[in-house]
């Protein structure tokens, strides 16, 4: 089936225990923006990267912002990661990202295209209108795209994946706190309008904050959410948070891209380990690629 298909898959016995000790009820699928709901079956938000269905349990986000590493990618990386996310913004110019990115989609691998503004970490310092043209190359060639929600290019990116049958990320990033609960679900909430997938990821310093974030992960918003907690004291979010309804969790793959980011490596030997769905499908997945 087809990016703009639509997909209603049960959920897996850990996730469904899990909503059914917090009273939710999964239900939308959504698929280049396409949602649908159904309480009575117990279905839970399902999108598409690539080939690779995202929402029914974790998968470990790998992430490339140097050259060297994105030309140096292969079977090494594609053994701790389920999907790799390029940094265009650290890395430089188009021509040097676009065909190593390609390459790793020919190997089978999801890649999400970053050009991350400067306003929420990143290195892109120009005018954020001069990223349309770079956005719509990368939706020609790779299986997603991430832009932020305050971003005023993003209902027009979503348009443009929508018809190209591509997925968007949308992201939200506070490097300096965690927000309260309302404000966060607003922002999920008008994400899911238009993205494939909602991320959100904040500077949490106190227990307060690992609640809050916990707490929006309780939350149905018709498509699958990433929450990640950044900061010392939330680093142990990135490997709890699968565990608890979020749909990635991202490592880097050579050098850290956000505070208290652990390796892709050491995120998918914890998954491994903690959830044996997860175990079991990464098996699965590397044995496809490997005979593909």
């Amino acid at each position: 089936m087809n990016g703009r298909g639509l997909f209603l898959f049960p959920l897996a016995p850990r996730w469904r225990n899990f909503f059914g000790l917090w009273g939710v009820h999964p239900i939308a699928i959504s698929v280049g923006g396409v949602k649908v709901t159904d309480e009575n079956n117990m279905k839970t938000a399902i999108t598409r990267l690539g080939d690779l269905q995202v929402g029914d349990i974790p998968y470990v986000v790998g992430t490339i912002s140097s050259l060297e590493s994105l030309n140096a990618f292969g079977a090494a990386q594609v053994n701790v990661c389920d999907i790799v996310e390029v940094r265009a913004d650290e890395i430089g110019s188009q021509a040097a990202w676009l065909e190593g990115c390609k390459e790793i989609e020919s190997l089978g691998m999801p890649v999400i295209f970053t050009i991350r503004l400067h306003s929420e970490g990143g290195k892109w310092d120009k005018q954020d209108k001069l990223r349309m043209p770079i956005f719509e190359d990368a939706l020609k060639h790779l299986s997603a795209v991430d832009v932020e929600f305050e971003s005023k290019l993003m209902p027009a990116v979503c348009k443009l994946a929508k018809s190209l049958q591509k997925s968007t990320v949308i992201s939200f990033h506070d490097f300096d706190k965690t927000p309260s609960l309302g404000k966060l679900k607003d922002i999920a909430k008008k994400s899911a309008e238009y993205g494939s997938l909602v991320k959100i990821s904040t500077m949490a310093k106190t227990s307060q904050d690992i609640l809050t974030l916990q707490k929006l992960l309780e939350c149905e918003f018709g498509v699958p959410l990433c929450v990640i907690g950044m900061g010392a004291a939330a680093t142990k979010t990135r490997i709890t948070f699968p565990s608890m309804g979020s749909c990635l969790t991202y490592g880097y793959l050579d050098t850290p891209s956000a505070p208290g980011q652990l390796s892709a490596r050491a995120l998918n030997e914890q998954l491994r380990t903690l959830l044996p769905d997860y175990n079991q499908q990464f098996i699965i997945e590397k044995q496809i690629l490997e005979y593909a």
